[in-house]
């Protein structure tokens, strides 16, 4: 019969350490352990607070992207009842507006909650890289996403990243928990949450696409159940549709689209006589304006309003694509490095310099390990390829579009997920697992 472990004072030991008595550093060690996740949440939301006041909590919205738009489209919405948007999908307008509502035009406040959705962001990667691979992965990952300075600094944008990147990630753990258990009704939800998903930002427009194949491929259950599924999801992703042309037409144009108009123009800056791979447009120079004459909507694009004008630039893309197959084939792979690139053009960063040495600095590092990441996890592919979905879905915009850091961004935690799984694995491989002792009780 094994005896008991007797301490020395003559008395049972429970095996449990005592934390009494253990050293101030071993006890520091078991409370991160045990509140790793509030810690992680902190020292997210830290760092971002720290972002919005080095960036100054009540300076105006940024004037290099589309801040001071959301800001009006908001404003207008809570202050006037109207809602003038016709170029942006309403879901982040409506979010900022709810703030506006709630806390009034306060700026600070406003990018405070968007630190803490950016700090819920790295809980959600925690919990996915856990799923995928490890709860070291997780862990790590989450600590990445914490302290990356590119998605720091959207929390003090007045821009949709914040807000779409949690959904996105919300999407792949609903997807994850709907294909271990089908359920209808939990797909109806699922497809709501994906709607909602692309109403605030639609630059991935293949995601519900791709999201729902991979469901229909891996999610355990019969055919007729998968079909069942699949299409009450269809159904809740076409309800939520539904918001982007009821919003439009409560514009002051009162045309309903479908779509944001502001796609053709994303397209054309992309597309035309001057593109390089990234957002050329030049209107007064004489090659754009004469490829512009020659399709005959020089006159219109001076009379229309800005969702004609959108359209009008969106045919006129697509005509200099039909007319140039050879260019706009050769303008992949500089669309590709501008948005995964060590080095993309100075012109992305627009004449930042400190942003593109930050850039280097840091997803220059993580870079490698992703690609090595996702190379080695193929032997996985069945657990890890939803995270393939994710990235997957972000190429054809930067193929079809133009290439920029912003786009990476937005899979940017699931390529974090990668380069950890191989940061571990290199230190696993060439250190050993049990020289870490702080991830031993991990």
């Amino acid at each position: 019969m094994k005896t008991p472990d007797v301490g020395q004072s003559g008395t049972e030991s429970s095996g449990v350490p005592q934390l009494q008595e253990a050293p101030f550093a071993a006890r520091i060690l078991a409370f991160c352990r045990t509140h790793r996740l509030l810690l992680l949440f902190l020292a997210a939301f830290a760092v971002r607070v720290a972002f919005i006041l080095a960036s100054g909590p009540t300076a105006l919205p940024w004037d290099r992207g589309d801040d001071h738009a959301y800001d009006d489209i908001a404003y207008r919405l809570v202050s006037q009842h109207e809602y003038a948007n016709t170029l942006y999908t309403p879901g982040y307008p409506l979010f900022l507006a709810l703030n506006y509502a709630v806390f009034g035009r306060s700026w600070p406040l406003a990018r405070l909650v968007q630190a803490g959705l950016g700090a819920a962001t790295c809980l959600l990667v925690y919990r996915l890289g856990t799923k995928m691979f490890s709860e070291r992965v997780g862990l790590i990952a989450g600590i990445l996403l914490a302290v990356y300075p590119g998605h720091a600094f959207f929390a003090w944008r007045l821009m949709p990243e914040s807000l779409y990147i949690l959904l996105l990630i919300w999407c792949l753990l609903l997807a994850l928990s709907l294909a271990a258990d089908p359920q209808p009704f939990r797909a109806f939800g699922v497809g709501m949450v994906v709607g909602v998903t692309q109403l605030v930002k639609a630059n991935l427009f293949l995601f519900p696409a791709l999201l729902i194949i991979w469901f229909a491929v891996f999610s355990r259950g019969s055919v007729k159940w998968r079909v069942l599924c699949v299409g009450t999801w269809i159904a809740g992703l076409a309800l939520t549709a539904l918001i982007q042309p009821i919003a439009s037409s409560m514009s002051p144009g009162h045309q309903a689209h479908l779509l944001p108009a502001n796609g053709g123009f994303s397209l054309w800056v992309g597309n035309n006589p001057l593109s390089v791979g990234y957002n050329d447009s030049d209107e007064n120079n004489p090659a754009v304006h004469a490829f512009i004459v020659s399709h005959g909507f020089a006159e219109r694009l001076k009379t229309a309003n800005e969702p004609e004008k959108f359209e009008i630039y969106r045919s006129l893309a697509l005509a200099w694509i039909r007319e140039n197959p050879g260019r706009f084939l050769a303008l992949m792979p500089k669309k590709l490095n501008n948005a995964f690139g060590l080095f993309p053009r100075a012109a992305v960063f627009q004449g930042n310099s400190r942003a593109q040495i930050v850039y280097l600095l840091s997803y220059g590092i993580i870079a490698p390990f992703a690609l090595g990441g996702m190379i080695a996890a193929i032997r996985r592919w069945r657990t890890t390829s939803l995270l393939y979905v994710a990235v997957a879905s972000c190429v054809p915009t930067v193929l079809l579009f133009c290439g920029t850091p912003r786009f990476t961004l937005l899979i940017f935690p699931e390529l974090l997920i990668f380069a950890s799984f191989a940061l571990l694995a290199c230190y696993d491989h060439f250190v050993g697992p049990r020289r870490m002792p702080l991830w031993g009780g991990v």
